[in-house]
């Protein structure tokens, strides 16, 4: 397995977890019964749809990632862009996803 494919996999996953996250965050606020504190009531229920969205995501993302640990490479239909090669770059983008998560869920 080559460091391309080792690092493909790592951000997959990582993107699965935040996405995966966010769903469950959003399942959190709605069996607590806090959501109306976070959203128009009117757009409940378009949030509560948006965390299957998110889930759906979540589950392409994994498969992705399993994908290519199994060798499989979509290089070839050109849909996917390499993330950046920067360690801190790619720190503060995910970073940006992952802290609101986590004082969500720390509060």
């Amino acid at each position: 397995m080559s460091t391309r494919q080792r690092r493909a996999i790592v951000h997959h996953l990582i993107r699965c977890c935040i996405l995966g996250a966010f769903g469950f965050y959003i399942v959190f606020l709605v069996r607590t019964g806090s959501l109306a504190g976070y959203v128009e009531p009117n757009l409940a229920a378009a949030v509560k749809l948006s965390a299957i969205g998110l889930f759906a995501t979540a589950i392409y993302q994994l498969h992705a990632a399993l994908s290519e640990w199994q060798g499989y490479s979509p290089e070839a239909c050109d849909c996917n862009h390499e993330p950046s090669p920067s360690f801190a770059a790619n720190l503060i983008i995910y970073g940006l996803f992952a802290l609101p998560i986590v004082l969500g869920f720390a509060m």
